[in-house]
């Protein structure tokens, strides 16, 4: 039987899927100096007509060049959503004068979930770059732009009270009921009591947590010899890479049975406090080595907030396995606890031997 479709037919087709293609590029790609892009609030859009991974090379050598607009354009013209197109647009928005835009792109690109992979045979979407260690620094570097930065020497800071105003809480509290933040006036408060307790409410609170910086997972350290110099940098435990807070327990066991026998069940459960906030820790302190030794075990991370909105999510759970747990004699829940704040006042870093803060950023309103 012959086809009906004839080669001029498909000579259209294919004439108006190009004419399509094209048509929506030009409208998708916004100019590199368009106030979308300035603003840092361009977003990459997957499209059926995405050219994905393709021209890798093109974008590394315009970004090499320094061809910014043009590197804009061919990014938004990919129609597809990596890491390091956003890189690319952080490194584009930095070089054009635009340092906020550029930070918040750095963040997409150190956050967003499709990761470039350098393990492809026919292309390296990675291109040479390390997500999200490479995003985190250049964020460092631009933390000037979204704020106020101040820095002491150990021993000469405010105390974290005087600083903020507020008493330190463990971050693994905030998931503890708070009756005493509810603005409902309970029937025994005096009026004294009642205003005394909203206005504690409206100061918020002051998150705070160990800061692990000897593991490389969460900051990058390092001591310079000859300048007698300890220098952080790259904490990625403040841009939720890594967990900020990591908390083991043993529970109270308990009694299960089967047909035949029962036993005791160990439980064990593990909580991850991941902070989902976009600030970059980022100082050199001159100190001896043997200071530096100490400091890098006593650093506490403080996260002053309105509020806190916390999520608790189970990972991994064994409590649902029952009949596996019986067989083991044991179960561990391990549980992820999202602490995003509704809006970010100050972050202190300080030394828990004296409670003086070492670093604070305030950021802009």
């Amino acid at each position: 039987m012959k086809s009906n479709i004839s080669f001029k037919t498909v000579a259209v087709l294919i004439g108006a899927v190009a004419w399509i293609t094209a048509t929506q590029a030009r409208a998708e790609t916004p100019s590199a100096l368009s106030d979308e892009f300035k603003s840092g609030s361009l977003k990459l859009e997957y499209s059926v007509f995405g050219k994905g991974y393709t021209g890798a090379d093109d974008l590394k050598r315009m970004y090499e060049e320094k061809k910014w607009e043009e590197l804009v354009n061919s990014v938004v013209s990919k129609r597809f959503v990596i890491n390091t197109y956003y890189f690319y647009l952080g490194a584009a928005a930095e070089g054009l004068g635009y340092p906020v835009a550029a930070y918040k792109y750095f963040e997409l690109a150190a956050k967003t979930p499709e990761k470039c992979a350098d393990y492809q045979t026919w292309t390296d979407t990675c291109v040479g770059f390390k997500f999200p260690n490479d995003a985190v620094t250049r964020m460092a570097g631009l933390s000037g732009a979204m704020g106020e930065e101040q820095n002491w020497l150990p021993g000469e800071g405010p105390r974290v009270f005087d600083l903020v105003g507020l008493v330190p809480t463990p971050i693994e509290d905030l998931l503890k009921p708070k009756p005493e933040r509810s603005t409902v006036r309970d029937k025994f408060e005096t009026d004294d009591e009642y205003k005394a307790r909203v206005d504690k409410i409206k100061k918020g609170f002051l998150a705070v947590a160990p800061l692990n910086a000897k593991s490389n997972y969460n900051c990058q350290t390092s001591y310079d010899h000859a300048a007698g110099e300890y220098k952080i940098s790259a904490c990625l435990a403040l841009v939720g890479g890594v967990p900020l807070r990591e908390k083991h327990s043993e529970l109270s066991p308990i009694r299960l049975s089967n047909a035949i026998t029962s036993r005791d069940i160990r439980r064990d459960e593990s909580e991850d406090y991941f902070y989902a906030g976009s600030y970059v820790w980022n100082q050199t302190i001159k100190v001896s080595r043997d200071e530096a030794k100490t400091l890098e075990n006593e650093l506490i991370v403080g996260i002053y907030s309105d509020d806190f909105l916390v999520t608790r999510k189970c990972r991994y759970c064994e409590s649902t396995r029952k009949n596996d747990a019986f067989l083991k004699g044991s179960m561990t829940d391990t549980w992820m606890v999202i602490v995003r704040p509704t809006k970010v006042q100050r972050i202190v870093v300080y030394r828990a031997a004296d409670s003086r803060v070492l670093y604070s950023f305030t950021p802009k309103s």
